[in-house]
């Protein structure tokens, strides 16, 4: 099983994105917003600073725009190590950076 490791970020905060690569498409995605903490879901972070709240909302659902474009997958998979995207077709631009690719089956055995 083939995965890969990016960090998806805007110019206030960033997501860790791990997933399988399989027949051309992401699947079992797994998020983090640091640490240990992984889930299944954009994960939902509650800030007592409105603006903040607002700003954190705005990044999440930019992230749900560009998962929800054709070729979403296909950027993902493609970048190189190091390589850096844009998605800018949303209201604070994302940059897309891929850190890692991987395969399960080599680490279990």
């Amino acid at each position: 099983m083939e995965r890969a490791v990016w960090i998806i970020l805007n110019k206030n905060f960033s997501l860790t994105l791990d997933a399988e690569i399989n027949n051309g498409k992401l699947t079992d995605k797994k998020f983090s917003p640091g640490s240990d903490i992984w889930t299944d879901e954009l994960p939902r972070l509650g800030f007592s600073d409105e603006k903040i709240q607002k700003d954190y909302e705005e990044f999440t659902s930019d992230i749900i725009t560009l998962f929800s474009e054709p070729t979403a997958d296909k950027v993902f998979i493609d970048a190189k190590i190091g390589e850096e995207s844009e998605y800018i077709n949303c209201k604070n631009p994302l940059l897309i950076r891929k850190i890692e690719e991987y395969s399960v089956d080599e680490i279990i055995e």
